[in-house]
């Protein structure tokens, strides 16, 4: 920034490079957490997430409907 009003050269204004971000890491980091609940949309039967099964595998046992994660 030659004139230190913040401008730099032509076209590189804030936000413009390759910097480190605020993104969320190598890998994703799209994980609920270890607890939490599944819970059928249609019938609102709820069964304890277990880890490492997601909840969108799961069929509801009185309905058949997809699980959510709550």
């Amino acid at each position: 920034m030659p004139r230190r009003d913040g401008t730099g050269p032509t076209g590189a204004g804030p936000g413009v490079g390759r910097g480190r971000g605020a993104g969320p890491g190598q890998r994703g980091g799209g994980g609920i957490g270890i607890g939490g609940n599944c819970v059928c949309p249609s019938c609102g039967t709820i069964v304890p997430h277990q880890v490492g099964v997601p909840c969108s595998s799961l069929k509801c046992p009185k309905c058949g409907a997809v699980m959510v994660r709550q």
